[in-house]
């Protein structure tokens, strides 16, 4: 009797795993969505923002020589090609809301998606940050021949600085939007097996 005692006491002492509802499930997808979507709108936004800044720089700023003006062509068109891949994953993200009728179809999308933002986010912003390389050694050539050699010294330091503060900071960026979009097609996948 004391063994099955025992033995129900260890039985009892185990804790219950937490069961979520398919209810509190769909509340995380949809929060997770939300966030992703907000990020997405807030990066075009702000890169909006900067290529107006160079805009603005480029009309009103008097430039000698023309590698100064190729720069800010290059960096204009970079920057607008980020926008549009952000603007259009925000309006991919945000436009398809059957996920509830057919999960499974946003469960292929969000994968898909998945893959494509990988791919930006390492062969696609490797390319993007040689063409801002490349725009930033056009556009010091006039800082050389313009400005003390201080300046330029300076200026090429803190640009080398920048691109290894956003090399480091892309590895945390690409984790986390790749466990974002992972949680997402989980939770998803939960709501599935439930269904089926």
């Amino acid at each position: 009797m004391k063994d099955f005692d025992a033995l129900k006491d260890i039985w009892t002492a185990q804790a219950a795993v937490p069961k979520l509802s398919p209810e509190d499930t769909l509340r995380k997808v949809k929060q997770a969505k939300a966030g992703y979507a907000n990020k997405l709108l807030i990066e075009s936004f702000l890169m909006g923002g900067i290529v107006l800044f160079l805009a603005g720089v480029w009309v009103f700023s008097p430039f000698v020589l023309w590698t100064s003006h190729v720069s800010l062509a290059l960096l204009i068109v970079c920057c607008i090609y980020y926008l549009f891949v952000q603007f259009n994953d925000y309006r991919g993200i945000t436009h398809d809301a059957n996920y509830l009728e057919q999960p499974e179809k946003y469960i292929t999308y969000l994968k898909q998606h998945r893959s494509r933002r990988y791919l930006l986010n390492t062969r696609t912003y490797a390319a993007y940050s040689v063409s801002i390389g490349l725009a930033f050694a056009l556009y010091f050539i006039e800082v050389f021949l313009a400005a003390p050699l201080w300046q330029t010294i300076a200026g090429v330091s803190f640009t080398i600085a920048w691109f290894v503060f956003c090399f480091i900071w892309m590895q945390s960026y690409r984790k986390r939007e790749q466990e974002k979009l992972s949680e997402m097609i989980l939770n998803l996948e939960k709501i599935q097996k439930q269904f089926d």
